[in-house]
């Protein structure tokens, strides 16, 4: 095991890790901007990674995706609103869902703030290809300069690591 070193620029701020000694690693992350805890398996072989998530899971009180979006329909207050936003960005699956795209979409369309914000930033969590029109919307329309610059940025990074065109 070994710990990471904190670096809050990089939203780190508490991750641990274990090698799983059959090329894989389990972390533990703390990402207080996004105020949750989560784990994550990494393997290149992915039946391996799955066999790892699946005991965790059975070990583990873990949300489901439909849990995650439960809690995000029962919130109609702009604080839980956006924090049920972070969390299931966070915790998305690796492919995108049409469930998850939806409502995050459509929360990106809300008129407070705080709401449009976490919308991108679960965006920027998922990393999907399928929130590159939502994001160019935001970069281009929002209002709020600071959501429409956190947009822009956020294409650009996605460009950057393949997961959109530029």
């Amino acid at each position: 095991m070994g710990d990471i070193d904190r670096d809050p620029e990089r939203g780190v701020f508490y991750e641990a890790k274990w090698d799983l000694g059959d090329g894989g690693s389990l972390h533990y992350v703390v990402d207080e901007f996004a105020d949750v805890h989560f784990m994550v398996v990494a393997n290149e072989d992915p039946k391996a990674a799955q066999e790892t998530l699946s005991r965790i899971e059975a070990a583990l009180a873990v949300w489901t995706v439909d849990e995650m979006l439960n809690d995000c329909y029962v919130h109609v207050y702009p604080a839980g609103w956006a924090k049920s936003l972070m969390r299931l960005g966070a915790g998305a699956p690796l492919h995108a869902t049409e469930s998850v795209v939806s409502y995050v979409v459509f929360s990106s369309e809300h008129q407070d703030v705080p709401v449009r914000r976490a919308a991108v930033w679960a965006m920027v969590y998922a990393a999907w290809p399928e929130f590159k029109d939502a994001l160019l919307r935001l970069a281009d329309t929002d209002p709020d300069p600071r959501i429409a610059q956190d947009a822009q940025l956020a294409l650009e990074q996605l460009a950057e690591s393949g997961v959109i065109e530029p």
